[in-house]
């Protein structure tokens, strides 16, 4: 794969790649209200710090310098993008529906809403567990242990 196919996904995110001794930082920032799900974070290699503006997260994901370790950091990052990208497509998906059940709601009648019914019978929902974190290791001036 390329350099520049590598970082397209991140290049709307990415404030900066550093090297530090040993290392490679991806400097990132994200909306504030993004998640960082635990599956893609390893807390030690990753360090938020204050950002300049107030909506969004700045945060440095720490890789040592070799092709596997890179490599993983840069598939977790795009994994991050991927994952809150479909949340806010889900509850954009979420309010359309809200506002079309409150549109049959208004234009319908009582008993017709009380014979109401949702069949989903086409794929199996599965539920995940609750496996984000809001807040990486390493605050604003945590360390990154080797």
């Amino acid at each position: 794969m390329s350099l520049y196919s590598e970082f397209n996904v991140l290049f709307p995110y990415l404030k900066s790649v550093r090297k530090l001794e040993k290392y490679l930082v991806f400097d990132i920032e994200f909306v504030k209200v993004w998640k960082l799900p635990k599956k893609y974070v390893n807390e030690e290699r990753v360090i938020e710090t204050k950002s300049e503006d107030i909506s969004l997260r700045s945060i440095s994901f720490v890789s040592e310098f070799n092709e596997k370790s890179v490599t993983e950091t840069i598939s977790n990052i795009k994994s991050i993008i991927a994952y809150n990208k479909e949340r806010e497509e889900k509850d954009k998906l979420f309010q359309n529906k809200v506002n079309e059940l409150k549109s049959i709601f208004e234009k319908q009648n009582l008993h017709n809403l009380q014979a109401l019914k949702f069949d989903i019978t086409e794929h199996k929902i599965e539920l995940e567990d609750d496996e984000e974190t809001t807040e990486p290791s390493g605050r604003d001036t945590g360390m990154v242990q080797q």
